[in-house]
């Protein structure tokens, strides 16, 4: 693992961006930090450095905008399927080599960088099931956010094909979050890996999430959507083939 000082600077700068994307489109805050932070270290460090700010985040997300209690008691079941995904993805990240994860990371940005061409397939199946469909997304999800620390993409498709209002789906989505990195966090402590002593260095990197929330949650007021989404996708993919480079190279 990265000694912390070594790559504060560099966290710091990842939390408030990755802040300030999930304020403005009410969620992808493992998706910018993890990637971002790995390219200056492992993906185990970069998992373990987001956890506090990631749940930060997310807790704030899942409450902001009313009625959250109703998305609580309508999506819980999917958040506990991917509590278990969670534990079973952390207890992978621990036991194999990290570098992989790094191509496993790329491909989970390419699956969402391209999920509006997957409208061409039949996902029908997910709304004449949703409790079914929930599991194995939940599950999925889980698993890939305890790997690579990015599980957004399948819980979006379930969501968006169901057809939820956007508030319940940011809602939904950030409670399953919350789950999920609450399960990791915890599996990470019980092995020894997550101690006071990162929980304290992952405090500052807290307040830098917070903060780019905040100033995110002001910009999705103000500025087109449209135009802010382009830029992020431009820099996903940047990060993608950046990231297969590091596999490559550390095979």
């Amino acid at each position: 693992m990265t000694p912390v000082p070594e790559i504060l600077p560099l966290a710091l700068g990842v939390c408030l961006a990755a802040g300030l994307v999930h304020g403005a489109f009410g969620l992808g805050f493992p998706l910018v930090a993890t990637p971002m932070l790995a390219l200056g270290t492992d993906v185990r460090t970069a998992v373990l450095l987001t956890l506090v700010p990631n749940l930060g985040v997310n807790l704030w997300s899942l409450v902001h905008g009313g009625g959250w209690r109703e998305s609580v008691a309508r999506y819980w079941p999917v958040a506990l399927w991917m509590l278990l995904g969670s534990a079973v993805g952390t207890l992978l990240l621990v036991v194999m080599d990290p570098n992989p994860f790094r191509l496993l990371l790329a491909a989970t940005m390419v699956l969402y960088l391209l999920s509006h061409r997957l409208e061409r397939v039949d996902w029908s199946r997910i709304r004449r099931h949703p409790a079914g469909s929930g599991a194995w997304a939940g599950f999925i999800g889980g698993v890939l956010g305890g790997t690579v620390n990015v599980g957004g993409p399948v819980l979006m498709i379930y969501f968006l094909e169901l057809r939820v209002p956007p508030l319940v789906l940011v809602q939904a989505i950030n409670l399953c979050f919350l789950l999920g990195k609450g399960t990791q966090a915890a599996t990470f402590a019980a092995l020894g890996l997550f101690d006071l002593a990162l929980f304290k260095a992952s405090l500052p990197l807290l307040i830098a999430a917070l903060a780019g929330l905040r100033a995110g949650m002001w910009i999705r007021e103000r500025v087109d959507a449209f135009t802010y989404r382009g830029w992020l996708r431009g820099l996903l993919w940047l990060l993608c083939g950046l990231l297969v480079v590091q596999f490559i190279r550390d095979l």
